[in-house]
């Protein structure tokens, strides 16, 4: 079983860009900060690191204040809602507690600097994930004018403390997938007619105590039982379902590698790609695992019928029955004919 520090790797999902634009001496003055950071502390223990931050722009100097605030799971897709509110209530998983780091940092022109943080888990603390972010506001130290942030720099914070955790999750749907009009909308759909099926997808719910990233495999296997696809990996990208979140799973039939440009870097994605089926009755048999050390290894199966019935192929078993009912009616007509005329003989 993979390791809960594994999952953390999806979170770059959840982080919003991290450069800031400022128009001060027609120049752009932005941060640099990584998107995530994951630690395991045990109860009764603690843990000191740092972070990492940039002035990217090499001619302004700036004032970095550095904010810890909780977030929340928002809709299926893992994008999490922050609590910027002031005096937001914690969550039950906040790691504010336990971290202490510094409010701000200044920032020379084009310099970086690695920011000291201690996180301490008090003796008895209950087993499980815990998280929060760090919100990064930017000023100018000239006082040339305010960093315009275009999307709030944000590097989340997880900790994992060991143990026996709470740790459920419960399948809510299992099926052929189709995204509507963007990737966050999409029906789960058991019939398809007017194209192939290229997705799977799958909805959990995590009643537990620790963010779970689940592993296995899917086999899918046609009206004969004899395996035509085989993913061996349900979970590809490594997605989290957070404490009390229900997070929808995507997963291609068959997937291929694709470059695009993200932030003006070329970046490798998985996309689907036609599979290529014959029309007919399909079954995907799920076998998912998830589990943290310390706690017993949970499984959960689950098995769904996907109808791939093109209109071109619906057309031709139509043909095929209105020949065959022609060829009946045909048949049925010539013995009767035959029968009348030996009784009229």
């Amino acid at each position: 079983m993979k390791k809960i520090f594994q999952w953390v790797a999806v979170l770059s999902l959840f982080v919003a860009t991290v450069f800031v634009a400022n128009h001060v001496n027609a120049q752009s003055t932005g941060l640099g900060v990584n998107p995530r950071k994951d630690l395991t502390v045990y109860a009764g223990k603690s843990v000191s690191d740092q972070l990492y931050v940039s002035n990217l722009n090499k001619k302004v100097s700036v004032t970095v204040n550095l904010n810890l605030i909780d977030f929340k799971s928002s809709g299926e897709t893992g994008t999490p809602s922050l609590e910027l509110q002031e005096n937001a209530p914690k969550t039950p998983w906040s790691l504010k507690p336990f971290i202490t780091l510094p409010k701000s940092v200044e920032l020379g022109p084009g310099e970086a600097k690695y920011v000291p943080f201690s996180i301490r888990i008090p003796d008895g603390q209950g087993a499980g994930s815990y998280y929060s972010a760090i919100k990064y506001d930017g000023k100018p130290k000239d006082g040339g004018g305010n960093v315009i942030i275009t999307g709030a720099p944000t590097q989340l914070m997880f900790v994992t403390v060991p143990g026996k955790a709470t740790e459920l999750m419960n399948l809510q749907k299992f099926g052929g997938y189709q995204i509507k009009d963007n990737e966050e909308k999409g029906n789960f759909k058991s019939l398809f007619v007017s194209s192939q099926p290229q997705k799977l997808a799958y909805l959990l719910q995590n009643a537990g105590n620790v963010a779970e990233s689940p592993a296995g495999s899917i086999q899918i296997k046609n009206v004969f039982g004899k395996q035509v696809r085989l993913i061996k990996n349900a979970n590809p990208k490594e997605n989290l379902a957070l404490i009390d979140q229900t997070r929808r799973f995507e997963v291609c039939i068959d997937a291929t590698t694709k470059t695009v440009k993200q932030g003006g870097r070329s970046t490798k994605i998985d996309v689907c790609k036609n599979p290529k089926l014959w029309p007919g009755i399909y079954k995907a048999h799920m076998s998912l695992f998830y589990g943290i050390n310390g706690s017993n290894t949970r499984e959960i199966d689950a098995v769904a019928t996907i109808w791939y019935m093109p209109w071109w192929f619906i057309g031709v078993i139509l043909l095929v029955l209105a020949a065959v009912a022609f060829v009946i009616y045909k048949v049925r007509k010539s013995l009767v004919g035959s029968k009348s005329h030996k009784r009229k003989k």
